[in-house]
């Protein structure tokens, strides 16, 4: 840097001598291959430590025992008997529930019938009378 172009930005010579002075770093300075060993070892041990815990987990897992379907079959008709049978109980309760509204309703019409028929004969007895 020349001190007429230093000056000119409002440098002066103590300023330029300032610049001069400190040490500058173009580049990083390397280091050694310290880092990515490590790195590189932790990875490979944590993987490690991930197929030994795999493979424990897979050894211990019991072998499953698959019965032969055959053997209950008796109890499976017993039970499908007593499903039909309870299911049919069922129907057969919504039908007289059914059956019982009807009739219920049947019956609330009629006595509103009487009670009509029994006000209209009450009415015309009082008018007999007055």
């Amino acid at each position: 840097m020349n001190g007429a172009l230093a000056v000119s930005i409002g440098f002066g010579h103590k300023a330029t001598r300032d610049l001069t002075r400190v040490a500058l770093m173009l580049a990083p300075r390397r280091r050694s291959g310290r880092g990515a060993v490590l790195a590189t070892v932790l990875v490979a041990a944590a993987f490690a430590a991930g197929l030994a815990t795999g493979e424990v987990l897979r050894e211990r897992t019991p072998a499953l025992v698959v019965q032969e379907p055959a053997a209950a079959t008796a109890e499976l008709v017993q039970l499908r008997q007593q499903l039909e049978q309870a299911r049919m109980g069922l129907r057969i309760a919504d039908a007289r529930s059914q059956e019982l509204e009807k009739q219920i309703d049947a019956l609330n019409q009629k006595l509103t019938e009487s009670q009509d028929e029994l006000t209209f004969f009450r009415k015309a007895r009082e008018g007999k009378k007055h």
